[in-house]
């Protein structure tokens, strides 16, 4: 009998071992622990932010035709890109922030001996065409929100 009792007492002791390595910090019953404050790798970013990050603009420059290409230019807020006897059909994609502020952008193609078309395409919805035939100079220009 007394080996019962002692296996007993010794259950009971584990028992209120295992309870008490369970306790959840003085929580209320039926009711959960707050949850531990997210890490951040980034002190300035909000980690628990649902707002998406604004993705750049894709401003899509394209040349098509029979004529022979001199030269081209293309130009957004100022800065430059110029190239010389390039073949049609050429096509050039320029990222544009989408920082909310207005961005001017430019195509200036000089051709020769035949037809030139020039096409600007913002995120997919065609924003301007120019046309030229013979010889000469042909531009489209613009400008977006970003």
């Amino acid at each position: 009998m007394l080996s019962g009792m002692r296996s007993l007492a010794a259950g009971t002791v584990l028992l209120t071992a295992l309870v008490a390595g369970c306790d959840d910090g003085g929580a209320a019953p039926g009711t959960d622990s707050p949850a531990p404050a997210p890490a951040t790798g980034n002190p300035g970013l909000d980690p628990t932010s649902t707002a998406p990050e604004r993705q750049p603009h894709s401003l899509v420059l394209t040349a098509t035709g029979d004529a022979r290409i001199d030269s081209f230019s293309y130009v957004l807020d100022g800065r430059a890109t110029h190239g010389e006897s390039v073949r049609l059909p050429w096509r050039q994609a320029v990222e544009v922030p989408a920082d909310g502020e207005r961005h001017e952008w430019s195509l200036t193609v000089k051709y020769q001996d035949g037809e030139v078309e020039l096409v600007a395409v913002l995120n997919g919805q065609r924003l301007t065409t120019g046309r030229g035939s013979g010889s000469g100079t042909v531009s489209v220009n613009g400008s977006v929100e970003g």
